[in-house]
């Protein structure tokens, strides 16, 4: 039994734990960067589920201190920590799909746009190949026929946009109450 406003507060409390933390080699920490991601989505027009998936899309970094690591670029597989985390308090089927598939998407365009890996950061570029490289044409063909397919897409443009140190964007109160109301919407039992 998922409890909404709990659930709510341990997302809160976790990243605001990563106001502290550095966001693997980028000039913005996991706070700043989950923070732009999330008005990013916001500011697309993008629905409650979507701009949850692009707020949340890192917590696979910060809510398993002892996961593996990727070297100093962050934990190994953070997609599937973060969506499996992410359902063990209640999230829905899109918010945990959109927070794994961003890596996915990171693969995908690096091999169907070989001149998208150079606009990628060095810290992207090192994470890259921790997470497998870029895709062959099979995997590329099924992560096509994902129903989710443009909207992770676009999580990724907001996830390499995420990391301006100048952003202006809304306070985590903001999203606490998009939180939970998905989480109440979701868990209709309360």
């Amino acid at each position: 039994m998922f409890d909404p406003q709990q659930s709510t507060k341990r997302v809160v409390d976790l990243l605001l734990k990563g106001h502290h933390m550095d966001y693997i080699g980028e000039a913005v920490t996991q706070l700043e960067h989950a923070l732009q991601c999330g008005k990013l989505a916001e500011d697309a027009g993008s629905d409650p589920e979507t701009i949850l998936g692009a707020l949340l899309h890192d917590v696979g970094h910060i809510c398993d201190p002892d996961a593996p690591k990727m070297g100093q670029l962050g934990t190994a597989n953070h997609e599937t920590i973060g969506r499996k985390w992410l359902e063990s308090l209640g999230f829905g089927e899109k918010v945990v799909l959109l927070v794994e598939g961003h890596v996915q998407a990171k693969r995908y365009l690096t091999f169907k746009n070989p001149s998208y890996y150079e606009k990628l950061s060095e810290a992207s570029k090192g994470t890259l190949e921790y997470q497998g490289g870029p895709m062959n044409s099979k995997e590329a063909e099924l992560f096509e026929q994902s129903p989710l397919f443009d909207a992770i897409l676009k999580l990724r443009t907001w996830d390499e946009k995420a990391k301006d140190t100048e952003a202006k964007v809304p306070g985590l109160d903001h999203y606490e109450r998009i939180i939970l109301a998905h989480l109440q919407s979701v868990n209709t039992s309360f």
